[in-house]
């Protein structure tokens, strides 16, 4: 029996935007820009910088983050990425509607979850889930969309 392919498939374009397709500066949108979290992908214990409560029963399929990472760290680490332009070409009012980064060593993926308020939640990925990265903004390795 063949095995499912376990990564997520590339589209055609789904990659990080080429410009810079926001009607704010990168750095504007950055400063407005919160990770909140979401208990559904938080371990116990849950540092307290987070203002949530872990979620009853986790999501079977959400990814854990790491309990030691605090909402100040995750967040600047969103703010970084946006300023560096690792975002999609789809917006939502003044925000990407997706970011992508990395904290620790580790990649993320992070998305809009507040458009009004430029709210975030997040959670690890594996280097095969970035999106198309042509100008190597992530850090990554060969990255495209072959």
């Amino acid at each position: 029996m063949k095995q499912k392919h376990r990564y997520r498939h590339k589209t055609k374009g789904a990659g990080l935007a080429t410009t810079w397709p926001g009607q704010l500066a990168p750095e504007e949108v950055a400063v407005r820009a919160r990770y909140v979290g979401s208990g559904e992908h938080k371990a116990l214990p849950i540092d307290a910088s987070y203002d949530l409560v872990s979620a009853a029963h986790k999501r079977s399929d959400s990814s854990r983050c790491d309990p030691k990472i605090t909402r100040e760290q995750a967040e600047q680490a969103l703010r970084d990425a946006i300023k560096r332009g690792n975002v999609s070409a789809e917006f939502q009012d003044d925000f990407p509607a997706y970011v992508w980064g990395n904290l620790d060593g580790r990649f993320y993926a992070a998305r809009l979850i507040n458009r009004e308020a430029g709210h975030y939640k997040a959670w690890p990925i594996e280097e095969a889930e970035l999106p198309v990265d042509r100008e190597r903004r992530l850090g990554a390795g060969a990255v495209d969309d072959a």
